[in-house]
């Protein structure tokens, strides 16, 4: 028996090297979400190119290395961890990437598994790279039901830098080709080396668009490191006194480390407790939109019918979202009145029916219709809310009209939560998820490129090299 066979770091080890070893082992659904995630990421990157402030930080970061790393939907070459820190904040600038329990596996694994490719040493086909998705997605998401939500996010943490990074280790070190005793070592040393803080980056900070991309670059980083023979403790996840876990809730009894073993390799869970999103902002705010437009829908009322709208949720979002108005677009991803009043105002459709949401939410906080409505929004703490689960993503919105009628909706997402740590969310249909990604690229890339990228992701398991996606890829840059 190894060293690392009793800690969390070997167990998860052994798990990406059994799904390097049989890619095959996963169930068929599982190997399609996995190439469904790769294409809706992949859309999310391609957009942040459009997204100001995120092509600066993307741009910085490839002005910081040197290598031949590739970018998407560029002709440029960098290092594999400036080009993950670049892809990462790509796939974040829009709020659009994927979100689980806390999380967005997808933006700090997919730039990952993009490098992992460009760092690999042998050929890597398409069946190992989509394992590589999954391994980095479970490992993300069991170290994030682990200690979450939790008081890590009272502590002020953002844990798509932490949990991401070492989902992205997984993904990173695996198609690197490292050994399982080097795979433990890029885990913890990509806990030791991850971190990012949450509140203020959600008040109108434009690095809350990095904290994916250093989730990614820290994974790389990680494996790179490990590959070079540098160590960290292999228990540095289970520490009784510092370990990982125990650092995030800042408690010895709030987390359960058996979330992130029990069922390892048998049960995928990775993708059914994560979801792609339709609307760009915070989970919690995905709720709103939907009752507000359900109510409106049901009751015939106009915005210009709303005396005052009320929403109620977990003492936690009244103070991650009850904030100023925005008065910048790093704020418009992030404000329950702003997703309320343009829900009001608009007719807000899923990005997979309407692409125009992705230019009308980043300007709609100049619409003197919004920001008058929105002065008329409250946003406070609902008891019962609280009490079911303090950290959930759940609310309750309550209408008053003008001539008096009321109206109630609420949301039921932690209605189909196994636990408090955990939330079941709806999967989209792939064709759903092919619409958004031409929704994302319509205005960077023609119908002929897209459909090629499409057909390449969806298609990725059954590819003898999975560089083919690169060739896709590149015909973005192509197109400009």
């Amino acid at each position: 028996m190894s060293n690392t066979d009793m800690t969390i770091a070997g167990k998860l080890a052994r798990f990406v090297v059994q799904a390097r070893a049989e890619p095959a082992r996963f169930e068929a659904e599982v190997r399609a979400q996995a190439s469904q995630r790769l294409l809706d990421n992949l859309g999310c990157i391609a957009f942040g190119t459009s997204v100001g402030p995120a092509r600066t930080i993307a741009d910085l970061a490839v002005s910081l290395g040197a290598g031949a790393a590739r970018l998407v939907g560029t002709n440029v070459t960098t290092s594999p961890t400036a080009a993950a820190f670049a892809h990462g904040t790509l796939a974040q600038s829009f709020e659009l990437n994927d979100l689980g329990v806390y999380v967005h596996p997808g933006a700090c694994v997919l730039p990952a598994c993009l490098a992992g490719l460009d760092l690999a040493s042998q050929p890597v086909d398409g069946s190992t790279f989509a394992a590589a998705i999954i391994a980095g997605y479970e490992v993300t998401v069991r170290v994030s039901e682990c200690v979450g939500p939790s008081p890590e996010l009272d502590i002020g943490w953002h844990t798509p830098p932490f949990h991401g990074a070492i989902g992205a280790a997984a993904s990173a070190a695996m198609l690197m080709g490292l050994d399982e005793a080097a795979i433990a070592q890029a885990l913890v040393i990509a806990a030791d080396l991850a971190g990012g803080g949450l509140m203020l980056a959600r008040l109108g900070s434009d690095i809350k668009r990095v904290h994916c991309g250093r989730g990614a670059e820290t994974g790389v980083l990680a494996a790179l490191m490990a590959r070079a023979g540098l160590k960290s403790r292999l228990d540095t996840f289970e520490h009784a006194d510092w370990g990982y876990c125990r650092t995030m809730v800042a408690r010895s009894d709030g987390f359960d480390l058996s979330a992130i073993t029990s069922g390892l390799g048998d049960d995928v869970v990775a993708f059914r407790r994560t979801a792609v999103k339709y609307y760009p902002v915070g989970a919690e705010v995905l709720g709103v939109i939907d009752t507000v437009t359900a109510l409106k829908r049901e009751h015939a009322f106009t915005a210009d019918d709303v005396e005052r709208l009320h929403i109620g949720t977990p003492a936690f979002f009244v103070k991650a979202e009850a904030h100023e108005f925005p008065e910048r677009d790093a704020q418009i991803h992030f404000n329950s009145e702003y997703g309320a009043a343009m829900a009001l105002v608009r007719d807000v459709r899923p990005v997979y029916d309407d692409a125009s949401i992705l230019s009308y939410w980043a300007d709609g906080y100049h619409d003197p219709a919004v920001r008058r409505l929105a002065a008329r929004i409250t946003h406070g703490v609902d008891a019962e809310r609280d009490r079911q689960n303090p950290y959930g993503i759940d609310s309750t919105v309550r209408v008053e009209l003008r001539d008096g009628r009321r109206f109630e909706g609420r949301t039921g997402y932690v209605d189909r939560a196994e636990s408090n740590s955990t939330m079941q969310f709806n999967t989209m249909s792939e064709a759903r998820i092919v619409s958004k990604f031409n929704a994302l690229l319509g205005q960077l890339a023609p119908p002929e490129t897209r459909s090629r990228i499409v057909d390449t992701a969806l298609g990725i398991g059954a590819l003898p090299d999975a560089n083919v996606l690169w060739t896709a890829l590149q015909a973005i840059a192509k197109s400009h």
